[in-house]
């Protein structure tokens, strides 16, 4: 086969069938790696949470330990007066019995250790050669101003003093716990304030032990204290010297200062951090130290969280693409066996496509679809060279048929006037008129002429029927109307004498609705007539809209005796007289609902104080939108005349009147 191996069925067949095996594989991978995610995500947070409590609890309990060395101190303190020398002894031996204890001391109240011996505050530590001692009562440090003894001593309890750097103690990062001890007053009174019992805990000791804890490959645990200062962390530039939260202000992180406030304000848990600290997308485990209230947080990169799912569904792709390749053989090898016949098919019917219908095509015996499709085949060309032969000739006679369709409309229109301003040289009113049929031709028409240079004559009517008959009926009614008009005579003669023309063989009982009147330019007045016809509106210029409250005559051309009264009313100056065919009111929606005399009144009022030309037009646009995407049923014709000012004189009415005149 010539053509392009791409466009075979057998092509698209295989195409069809990978895309779906495709979309079930996806469907299944997605869903078992988002599973195992799942789970694995599961058993990381407890594991994580696991973790970081169980370090908060031995970081808590070493904690404790130190708290607890204290207090027995403080307690023995209180209960038994010692010399320096057993004093000094016990010290060194909590120092160096309590690995997590960088230092202790002893601080007393002025005169309270000795009579003769304003301070006295000894204290060992582990220096660089081991424990080494100090007396902190110095000139250049005085002990009761530092908050781990002042703060104590003022609250009467023991408490953990923040991180600080003891320059002329310790001279490290520090923490320390405070505990005082009094001397009962006799009687049960008030206590005496005898002096502190301290225990410092290295900030360098913490970071030792939390970067023992291993935490992945590039995990790792940092501590911050109660108000969100670094305690510990891997990088020791953050130590002591930023917060979680001066931290998310420089990387600007919001999402970092929501996390530590959830580690102050949460006993422990696990929150997703993204890059928040590093650059790498983490996990974040936390726990709280209950002795001190800081706060552990165990960090989890999520890649390495992920990175066994992430090996598995690797493998699980590279399987699945292996099963479509496979596939695709299979599909190719089983589609080209089927559609060879069809191939064949194709290539005997070329020659029927490209024009020669006389050929038949090869015989089959084949009795399932491909047979079936072939003697089909035949049939169609046969009937298609038949069909062709006929549709040569309707579209010969169709084509005749639109061209004098066309010449008609054009007729049709050249009957009524279309040049507007009609009367430029006349400022006493303006008209405007605008027909849009529902076919080629229509059976709406109009037509004004000035009868002499006072009265303007108006007219516009609805012929029954549609197409052709209704454009011939409509093209004789204009030429009489136009011809009687142009005599001088009143509205109900013009009707009358339209009436027994139309009757005169009228076998086809076809009838013309009409309206028509007279408007008299020096004093106002419209004398009309109406046979069968909607009845126009009065506009005034205030938004009032007043309908012609008289029916009217009855159809013209139905009845030999018909009768039509002769009506009259005052325009003043600013009225209109707004003229219309029921395919205004008629029109339908994509609803089926009519656009009725309500929507076109309540439009009238919209559109009111725009010159005449805008009002119609407002109108037709109106009309339009509402109809938008149903088929137009019926002819639509507006006419509409503004009487702007008296040429003559005479007396008129303060209003619009409508009012009945005697028939002449």
């Amino acid at each position: 086969m010539r053509d392009r191996w791409y466009r075979s069925l057998a092509v698209e067949v295989t195409i069809l069938v990978m895309l779906g095996t495709s979309l079930v594989f996806a469907v299944v991978l997605s869903y078992s790696y988002d599973a195992s995610r799942d789970i694995i995500r599961a058993n990381a947070e407890q594991w994580a949470r696991n973790l970081a409590l169980s370090t908060a609890q031995r970081i808590d309990l070493r904690l404790r330990t130190a708290e607890a060395v204290t207090a027995n101190m403080a307690s023995f303190l209180q209960k038994s007066k010692i010399d320096a020398l057993t004093l000094n002894a016990l010290l060194r031996e909590n120092v160096q019995e309590n690995p997590q204890i960088f230092g202790s001391a002893v601080a007393f109240e002025p005169f309270t250790f000795r009579p003769d011996m304003r301070g006295y505050a000894t204290y060992y530590y582990r220096g660089a050669s081991g424990i080494e001692h100090t007396n902190l009562a110095t000139d250049s440090y005085d002990y009761r101003m530092q908050d781990w003894y002042s703060v104590p001593k003022d609250l009467k309890r023991p408490v953990w003093s923040p991180p600080y750097f003891d320059e002329g103690g310790g001279n490290i990062i520090m923490t320390t716990y405070s505990v005082p001890f009094f001397e009962p007053e006799e009687g049960g009174g008030k206590e005496n304030l005898f002096g502190v019992v301290t225990a410092d805990v290295s900030v360098e000791w913490l970071t030792k032990e939390l970067s023992s804890v291993k935490v992945g490959e590039t995990g790792y645990c940092f501590l911050i204290s109660d108000t969100g200062v670094f305690l510990s962390h891997p990088h020791k530039s953050l130590i002591m010297k930023e917060s979680i939260f001066s931290l998310a202000e420089q990387l600007n992180k919001p999402e970092l200062r929501k996390l530590g406030r959830l580690m102050l304000a949460e006993s422990g848990g696990w929150e997703y951090m993204g890059d928040s600290i590093t650059k790498k997308d983490s996990y974040l485990g936390f726990a709280r130290l209950k002795s001190t209230g800081w706060s552990l947080g165990v960090v989890f990169p999520k890649k390495e969280l992920f990175s066994d799912i992430d090996r598995l569904y690797s493998k699980d792709v590279l399987f699945a693409v292996a099963a479509l390749v496979m596939l695709l053989a299979v599909s190719l090898f089983l589609a080209g066996s089927i559609t060879m016949p069809l191939r064949r098919m194709v290539s005997a019917t070329a020659k029927v496509a490209s024009g020669d219908l006389d050929l038949d095509l090869p015989a089959t015996s084949r009795h399932d679809e491909v047979g079936q499709l072939a003697r089909a085949f035949t049939n169609m060309a046969v009937n298609l060279k038949n069909y062709i032969r006929e549709l040569t000739l309707t579209t010969a006679a169709k084509e005749r048929m639109e061209g004098e369709l066309g010449v008609a409309a054009a007729i049709q229109r050249s009957m009524l006037p279309s040049t507007f301003p009609a009367f430029p040289d006349r400022d006493e009113f303006d008209i405007y008129a605008v027909m849009d049929p529902a076919k080629e031709v229509g059976g709406d028409f109009y037509q004004f002429l000035l009868v002499d240079r006072d009265r303007l004559f108006v007219a516009i009517g609805d012929v029954s029927g549609k197409g052709v008959p209704a454009s011939l009926l409509m093209a004789v009614t204009t030429s009489l109307i136009r011809s009687e008009a142009s005599e001088g005579l009143l509205p109900d003669e013009i009707l009358r004498r339209l009436n027994k023309h139309l009757l005169r063989g009228n076998d086809a009982c076809m009838f013309v609705t009409v309206f028509c009147g007279i408007l008299n330019l020096g004093t106002g007045e419209v004398v009309y007539a109406n046979g069968g016809h909607e009845p126009p509106f009065i506009v005034r210029p205030n938004s009032e809209i007043l309908p012609l409250p008289h029916p009217g005559g009855p159809l013209v051309g139905i009845m030999e005796d018909a009768e039509f009264p002769l009506e009259k009313l005052t325009l003043m100056p600013g009225d209109a007289l707004f003229t219309y065919t029921d395919g205004v009111t008629e029109a339908f929606n994509t609803k089926e609902e009519l656009y009725g005399k309500q929507r076109l009144g309540e439009q009238l009022m919209t559109a009111c104080p725009r010159p005449i030309k805008g009002m119609v037009e407002e109108i037709m646009k109106s009309v339009a939108q509402f109809s938008m995407g149903a088929p137009q049923s019926d002819d639509i014709t507006i006419v509409g005349v503004k009487f702007n000012k008296i040429t003559g004189s005479g007396n008129h009415s303060s209003g619009s009147e409508i009012v009945p005149v005697a028939e002449n």
